[in-house]
């Protein structure tokens, strides 16, 4: 097959616009659960009394959190650069911008 653009294939091409778009897409989720963590986190701290469920709830959201900005831009990554650089990009925006609408006030 023909080399397109720049030597790409058009498969190449498609493949890296779909890595970019999957990116987009799990970076908002993971900043919107990010943020909802955050939050659960805050206000079981903020709270005097911890049951059980209480701190499984902080338990789980320390682990997404983790699992969000550690361990599944670090596999993505091993697949594909352009993907994770779209996914951190996206995931620390709308992270700051959320952060800045929820604990401004």
């Amino acid at each position: 097959m023909d080399s397109g653009f720049g030597g790409l294939t058009f498969s190449q091409i498609v493949n890296t616009a779909l890595y970019v778009v999957s990116g987009f897409f799990f970076g908002i989720f993971a900043s919107r659960n990010s943020l909802f963590s955050v939050m659960r986190i805050r206000k079981t701290f903020a709270k005097k009394e911890h049951s059980p469920a209480s701190i499984f709830k902080t338990v789980y959201s320390i682990l997404f959190i983790v699992l969000a900005f550690l361990v599944f831009p670090s596999w993505m990554a091993t697949r594909t650069t352009v993907g994770a650089f779209a996914y951190y990009a996206v995931l620390l925006f709308y992270f700051s911008k959320g952060w800045k609408n929820f604990f401004s006030g």
